[in-house]
């Protein structure tokens, strides 16, 4: 049996006004990269395009390049569908986001009385505070980002949860990061409402 959320919460599409210059380059995102990018070349071997390993017919990461090898934009795929988006002009400012950088959210069940969460966000330019999950009455817990294994410039965070007699879960999350180019605040905030189900869906957070 999995958890499968009863409220899907609307993600955000916005097309942003000329900020600050932030240059992103082919060699930022490599550093970044696990080792596991997939890395596709023009004949001048000037990089075009990265992939997380296995993107196109799971999940992951999109990167495409401006010929100058600089970052046009980030894409980040669930089942082929595009749930977050940055897009950079050639004078590197972000002219446009799409959806919320808490890209997934897996919760699988282990056993009859015990799950897993796993809790994904993109981290070029950005600083993450702790994510602050409370679940039903129960106090409040922090939980520290980690740098991902699984995807390219990710930080992620697993954490257990005790489902024994639950039949419903009510989970809340909230996170603050900092954007390093704008130098600006954002708060990622969701509540996900969980019964049990044989299907289970992600519910993007709401940006503030």
């Amino acid at each position: 049996m999995k958890w499968s959320a009863l409220l899907l919460i609307i993600t955000l599409s916005a097309c942003k006004s000329k900020g600050p210059v932030c240059i992103i380059n082919a060699s930022d995102i490599g550093k970044g990269g696990n080792g596991k990018l997939i890395i596709l070349k023009d004949s001048g071997n000037k990089i075009t395009a990265m992939y997380d390993a296995g993107w196109d017919s799971l999940k992951g990461g999109a990167y495409i390049f401006y010929p100058n090898q600089q970052l046009k934009s980030y894409t980040f795929y669930q089942s082929r569908v595009a749930v977050y988006n940055e897009t950079y002009d050639d004078q590197g400012h972000l002219v446009h986001t799409q959806g919320s950088p808490m890209v997934d959210r897996v919760i699988n069940e282990l056993g009859l009385d015990s799950a897993y969460v796993q809790v994904y966000f993109y981290s070029v330019i950005k600083t993450y505070q702790q994510l602050n999950i409370k679940i039903n009455n129960n106090a409040a817990v922090n939980y520290i980002l980690r740098n991902d294994t699984s995807y390219s410039n990710m930080k992620s965070i697993t954490f257990g949860i005790t489902t024994s007699d639950l039949t419903r879960i009510n989970m809340y999350s909230r996170i603050k990061y900092f954007d390093n180019c704008t130098e600006i605040e954002h708060i990622l905030s969701d509540s996900l409402f969980l019964l049990k189900d044989p299907h289970i869906e992600p519910a993007p957070p709401r940006v503030k």
